[in-house]
């Protein structure tokens, strides 16, 4: 296999080489593969185990790729039916292996050690596994036509089983908690009735978001009341609000049903058939198979159809509830409708390439198609079939979800952009009956990428490409900006470009058996193949390198223009520096000048004023007693400045006669010192010991 076509190296793993020989003889769509977190798990069918690995093994070192390796899930007790679909719970703990025949639940170990796998790496664990209602399906005909985990099952355990009577089984790990009717029963002792050949048949289900029951709504004002009573006098406050969750059933006919419910409830409440707009007269497709729920807001719906239309819808709510004239049922209770589906579009796609250039619209392949949601971008969902995979990418969403945040009155909704379907990997190019069917489709994450097993064998593994503009929503200042820009300077390039670019039909991955085709058609399927290479790839690359030579021309003229501009700026601009400099130093000048005058001027009003004849007696005596003063403070400041003078002159006498007064001193030799030091020390004994006697005779004498 090509590294093109296997991007993750999948196709060499012993896993993969394992399950090869456990592959269905009978060639239908099925999903034998699923992903959670770094997880994959694979059914092998020739040894009845489930085998999972970790899938970003192949994108470590080298030296750590040798240990890598996968694990066998064994399950507890023998499992003889055929599994066709593999779901893993939401949260990784229960995984669901379900066939035509029964429903097996398979408890996964825990996991630790350094690369986190199942039990620190062991080969083989046997694992805990329930076979659900098994004397049910060994005593009647019944089907399982869907299987998914509700998502708000606390315990990660709920499981919600549709099976071909019309109605909906709940387990919660082995034990079966609910048994909801979502239409007649139509299955009676192996025979078929009147409702299967009507078309009458729950094909698929899926569950919408979580919604506010309408009923509660006319109890609002009486709980609020019943609330604030229970506050007031002490007890218990009011149950928390419930919620309901749709299930969304699909019938055959094309009907759509919808079933409210709680997970904690008996009491369900089923619609329909659901309203749909605008009205066609074949209701939007007698031949459905599937269906999908896209939770925006309002939640998006599609409908799948065996001949490949694909109707994108908005499930909303109905002002009124109505009631159906459509269909009468006695068995069970159908309630007004509540909701209304409005069809905004529909998808063709090619199921397959035909080789014969004369083929018409009888020789067109129908055959079940299977949609899946892309975990990483909400815009977009997964097609897969006997004839290969296409990825759907619903534009309106955007367009919605933009709308919704905007804050402007002045906006409008406008839907105009249409979705694409581009055709991924293609697997039947001929007009036999040869097919090779997809035996398995897995979503993974980080890096973004899907995984396909064929029928044949091979693994295909591609890279997923994530648009940023779909998943980062533009801040509205800088889209109104750039609306601005757009509208002044015309559409940009980058549109023009991705609309030359913008094809109808696309080249996808050819995936066919082991057989070879014969020469001729495979002579029809090269001309095919070279035609659209021709019309849809290459004609417009010429368009688009055309333009952009178009583009580039008129780029080179702009530039060739700029830099003659830019020229002319430079000589004016040294033109303007020489200007500068000169008037700088006229500038100069006139101040220098300037300021001369002044001075001038100042001293030529003084002599003005000291010589006028009418001078002020007062004004000339102030004068006077100026230049008096003037010349006392210049007296004063030369007497100050001679008594300075004399102030250090006497310092530095008297600072020498200290000097030499130190150094004239009389000093005693040492034996004279010492001996006048023991005569005052002796009187002074002396006279202690007088003092004393005299204190004592004074004492005696009583003085």
């Amino acid at each position: 296999m090509s590294d093109l076509t296997d991007c993750f190296e999948l196709n060499k793993t012993k896993l993969f080489e394992k399950i090869r020989n456990g592959l269905p003889i009978v060639q239908n769509t099925q999903n034998l593969l699923d992903c959670s977190d770094d997880l994959l798990f694979a059914w092998d069918g020739n040894e009845s185990s489930l085998l999972v690995r970790n899938w970003r093994a192949p994108l470590m070192e080298a030296e750590q790729r040798a240990k890598v390796n996968y694990q066998t899930l064994i399950s507890s007790i023998p499992i003889i039916q055929d599994i066709d679909r593999v779901t893993v719970s939401n949260e990784c703990s229960l995984v669901a292996l379900s066939g035509p025949r029964g429903v097996f639940i398979l408890e996964l170990p825990r996991r630790w050690g350094p690369d986190g796998y199942f039990k620190d790496g062991k080969e083989k664990i046997t694992c805990r596994t329930y076979c659900l209602d098994s004397l049910l399906f060994q005593n009647s005909h019944l089907e399982v036509r869907q299987v998914r985990w509700h998502p708000n099952s606390v315990s990660d355990s709920t499981l919600l089983v549709l099976l071909n009577n019309n109605t909906i089984r709940v387990y919660n790990h082995s034990k079966l908690r609910h048994v909801w009717q979502v239409g007649p029963l139509t299955m009676i002792k192996g025979a078929k009735t009147s409702h299967t050949d009507f078309g009458e048949v729950a094909v698929d289900f899926d569950i919408a978001p979580a919604t506010k029951p309408r009923s509660a709504d006319l109890t609002a004002a009486n709980e609020s009341t019943l609330n604030q009573s229970n506050k007031t006098l002490g007890g218990k406050t009011a149950k928390q609000e419930k919620i309901e969750w749709p299930i969304v059933v699909l019938r055959e006919n094309g009907n759509i049903y919808i079933l409210l419910t709680s997970l904690d409830s008996d009491m369900t409440r089923l619609q329909g058939p659901i309203t749909i707009t605008p009205q066609r007269m074949d209701n939007y497709g007698l031949e459905s198979c599937s269906i999908m729920i896209i939770p925006s807001l309002p939640p998006t719906m599609v409908i799948a159809e065996s001949n490949g239309k694909l109707h994108h819808a908005l499930l909303m709510d109905a002002e009124a509830a109505e009631h159906s004239f459509n269909e009468v049922d006695n068995f069970i209770l159908i309630e007004p409708a509540e909701y209304v589906i409005h069809v905004l579009e529909t998808v063709e796609l090619e199921l397959g390439l035909s080789g014969a250039s004369n083929a018409g619209p009888k020789d067109a392949y129908n055959c079940p198609i299977h949609l899946k949601r892309d975990i990483i971008n909400e815009l977009r969902y997964f097609a897969y079939h006997n004839a290969g995979l296409h990825v759907v990418t619903v534009s309106f969403i955007s367009e919605l979800q933009r709308y919704l945040d905007s804050e402007s009155e002045e906006d409008r909704l406008e839907l105009a952009a249409s979705s694409r379907a581009e055709y991924v990997l293609c697997t039947k190019f001929d007009s036999s009956e040869r097919i090779n069917a997809v035996c398995g489709i897995s979503l993974l994450q980080l890096p973004a990428g899907v995984v396909l097993l064929l029928a044949s064998g091979q693994v295909i593994s591609l890279k997923l490409v994530i648009d940023a503009q779909l998943l980062v929503a533009p801040n509205e200042k800088t889209q109104r900006a750039s609306d601005v820009d757009q509208q002044e300077s015309g559409p940009s390039f980058l549109d023009k470009i991705k609309g030359l670019l913008q094809r109808n039909v696309n080249q996808p991955i050819l995936a066919n058996k082991l057989s070879s085709a014969s020469p001729h058609e495979s002579y029809e399927l090269l001309n095919q193949a070279i035609e659209v290479l021709r019309e849809q790839y290459l004609k417009r690359h010429d368009l688009v390198r055309a333009e952009f030579a178009k583009h580039i021309n008129q780029i080179l003229l702009k530039k060739e223009q700029q830099l003659r501009e830019i020229q002319d700026l430079e000589h004016e601009r040294e033109i303007i520096s020489e200007g500068a400099h000169k008037l700088a130093e006229r500038f100069e000048e006139i101040s220098d000048n300037q300021e001369l005058l002044v001075r001038k001027c100042h001293s030529l009003m003084q002599k003005a004023n000291t010589a006028l004849p009418n001078s002020v007696v007062a004004e000339r005596e102030f004068s006077q007693e100026v230049s008096r003063i003037n010349k006392a403070t210049k007296g004063m400041a030369a007497d100050l400045e001679t008594a300075k003078k004399m102030l250090n002159k006497q310092r530095y006498h008297i600072d020498k006669s200290q000097d030499e007064l130190k150094s004239n001193v009389y000093q005693l030799p040492e034996k004279q010192h010492r001996t006048i030091t023991e005569i005052l020390t002796q009187l002074n004994g002396e006279i202690d010991r007088q003092i004393t006697d005299a204190k004592r005779i004074n004492k005696i004498v009583g003085v």
